[in-house]
């Protein structure tokens, strides 16, 4: 007996015809031929693939060369996960400093002298302060912590009767600067340091020291204790005097004997460290007269110097530059009177 079916909705479905029957029929009878026809071809194929040893194994009869790896699938790394060296890194050299072109002009007829290199500047000028008295003034500077000022002895040597005109020792040490010192070969007494070294211990009178910092001081002789000043830098001492201007006043009195209008030099110092030499012309009739004491003190205050001192004068005073004698001196024939020492700046 036929069943009987229905669709999804719930209706009779219609039998199906005898011609859709034998329709039906025939298309399983194909399938099942082409499943036959084909299907067990593959398959047999297939397991005999499986089955086959791989070419250049082991087992593979006459040793047959095994075929070459196939390259590997991992991905070769982009630049950017390639970890690259850094460049080493050369440093750049600091350029080396430009060497200063040494500074040097001179005008004598207008009285003018520049002279600077890599530790000193000196500016030189020649003035009037006074009716009838012609200075020759220089500022000189130091660049570095190396005191600007030396002092040389005639022929080199301490001591009595030992000396030379000041171009002569100036010439012989290569300064570029320079002024007559204290004549300190004169006497026998006053305290005498020179470059560090004790000469003379012998107080007699007032004093200017130098100290390796470049300060300028000024003191009584019979108050200093030279070894103990040596252990606090003193370099240099002068033994001549008097004092012009201390702590930055001139003193109510001065110890001199050397009265009246007369050639002076003089070295002082400003509050910025700078130092002012000065030398006065005089006893030339007509032209430079000198200056008192009195005078000479009151000109370095002018110049703004806080200390200043008084070194030898008539026909001792004299100032060098480069060569030459720019001031005039009252001696024989122009030239300066010859003395024991000088003061004086170098050539670099």
């Amino acid at each position: 007996m036929l069943q009987t079916r229905y669709t999804p909705s719930g209706k009779r479905k219609k039998r199906n015809l005898p011609w859709q029957q034998v329709a039906s029929a025939l298309l399983g009878a194909a399938m099942v031929a082409a499943f036959c026809t084909f299907g067990l071809k593959y398959m047999v194929m297939s397991d005999v693939v499986k089955a086959k040893p791989a070419q250049g194994s082991a087992n593979a009869p006459g040793g047959a060369p095994q075929s070459a790896p196939l390259p590997s699938c991992e991905l070769s790394p982009t630049p950017a996960d390639t970890p690259t060296a850094s460049p080493t890194s050369t440093p750049t050299p600091s350029p080396s400093p430009t060497p200063f072109k040494t500074i040097l002009t001179e005008d004598s007829e207008a009285g003018k002298w520049v002279y600077e290199d890599e530790k000193v500047r000196i500016d030189i000028a020649r003035e009037q302060p006074l009716k009838n008295v012609v200075a020759t003034v220089a500022v000189i500077a130091r660049k570095g912590d190396a005191p600007a000022l030396r002092t040389a002895f005639a022929e080199g040597s301490f001591g009595q009767n030992v000396r030379a005109r000041t171009r002569e020792i100036a010439a012989s040490v290569d300064a570029v600067f320079a002024i007559n010192g204290d004549y300190c070969g004169y006497r026998k007494d006053g305290v005498i340091v020179r470059e560090g070294v004790l000469y003379r211990d012998k107080p007699a009178r007032e004093a200017l020291c130098l100290f390796a910092d470049g300060a300028l001081r000024v003191m009584h002789e019979q108050e200093m204790d030279a070894e103990a000043l040596l252990a606090q830098g003193l370099t240099d001492t002068w033994s001549f005097g008097p004092i012009l201007v201390r702590d930055g006043a001139m003193p109510e009195t001065f110890a001199t004997d050397v009265k009246g209008k007369n050639p002076r030099t003089a070295l002082g110092q400003r509050p910025d460290g700078s130092i002012v030499a000065v030398v006065v012309d005089g006893r030339l009739s007509g032209y430079s007269e000198g200056m008192t004491i009195a005078e000479l003190a009151q000109y370095m205050l002018d110049l703004g110097c806080e200390s200043a001192y008084n070194l030898d004068g008539g026909m001792t005073s004299c100032m060098y530059f480069n060569g030459n004698v720019i001031s005039t001196p009252c001696g024989t024939a122009n030239k300066e009177r010859s003395l024991s020492d000088i003061i004086y700046v170098g050539k670099n």
